[in-house]
């Protein structure tokens, strides 16, 4: 791995300071040497001020601002040996004298320059990196929006295909959160009506103080469901008969979601019942009768 890559990487996974400020030094000190050895040695450049302006910025942008501010401060040190004449050091020349002194100014503000520009590239992309994730969270909410109105449909839709049967949709404290059609006719609340009240005063106070309701939510919590009959009241104190059953409901990721309870009025059928003892009573009277007058 290059020095460059190495710097590169040291920014990105968050690297100690020193490491970015060994890395700059390093390349400002190496850029010198080849500027030493292309401008003093070989005469292959005639201006070195350019290479050296050009490792400031990049120290600054690989390293960061206080990182470049010390690669800028190398470079100016090193500048008054490396602009003086090479058996005199410390002389100049006019030429070399005005390469130094624009090298020296240049550096600083190179540094301080590109140092901002790089404090607001990494802010900008911090703040798209922010908006990515809200523009992703909304997909999700709008996502999870839509699959939570297309369930509540379905919900509706088997509700409402069940007439003889009352649906109620309980908290986790057993409070009723929505019901369907038959539930308004056969209990005779009104959804605004019963919204967030405990579904216990369905039931009898004889079934209240035997904790009934609680045991069963217990119990359809621990077990799946749980399954009765007996007497439900209405609204106004009737009472019918029932059978019921309460579904525990599960969330996402397996944690409680509430209840569902499932209950059948069993008016018309203890009617017919009742019918049909009252019709075989009178046959099996009927017949006594005949029998003793034979």
């Amino acid at each position: 791995m290059s020095i460059l890559q190495w710097v590169g990487d040291a920014r990105l996974v968050g690297s100690p300071h020193w490491a970015r400020y060994l890395a700059s030094g390093l390349i400002t000190l190496l850029s010198l040497a080849l500027v030493t050895l292309l401008w003093r040695e070989l005469r292959a450049i005639t201006d070195p001020g350019m290479i050296l302006l050009f490792t400031v910025a990049l120290s600054t942008y690989l390293a960061g601002g206080m990182a470049g501010m010390l690669s800028a401060a190398i470079v100016l040190i090193c500048s008054f040996l490396l602009f003086s004449h090479p058996l005199y050091p410390f002389r100049y020349s006019d030429l070399d004298w005005r390469q130094m002194m624009a090298v020296s100014i240049a550096c600083p503000l190179i540094a301080l320059m590109v140092g901002s520009l790089k404090e607001q590239v990494d802010r900008l992309k911090l703040v798209t990196a922010e908006a990515d994730e809200l523009r992703d969270e909304n997909r999700r909410l709008q996502f999870s929006r839509e699959s939570q109105q297309i369930c509540e449909h379905r919900f509706r839709m088997l509700t409402e295909s069940l007439p003889d049967y009352a649906v109620c949709m309980l908290d986790s404290g057993g409070r009723v959160m929505g019901w369907n059609a038959a539930a308004e006719r056969v209990l005779g609340y009104t959804l605004p009506e019963i919204r967030g009240q405990s579904y216990s005063r369905f039931f009898t106070r004889e079934d209240i103080l035997a904790r009934r309701p609680d045991r069963l939510l217990s119990l359809a919590q621990f077990s799946g469901r749980a399954e009765g009959e007996g007497w439900l009241l209405r609204k106004g104190g009737g009472r019918f008969r029932s059978t019921f059953t309460v579904l525990a409901l599960k969330g996402l990721e397996g944690l409680p979601g509430g209840s569902l309870m499932v209950a059948r009025d069993l008016t018309e059928i203890t009617d017919v019942q009742d019918e049909l003892r009252k019709a075989w009573a009178q046959i099996e009277a009927l017949k006594a009768e005949h029998g003793r007058q034979g």
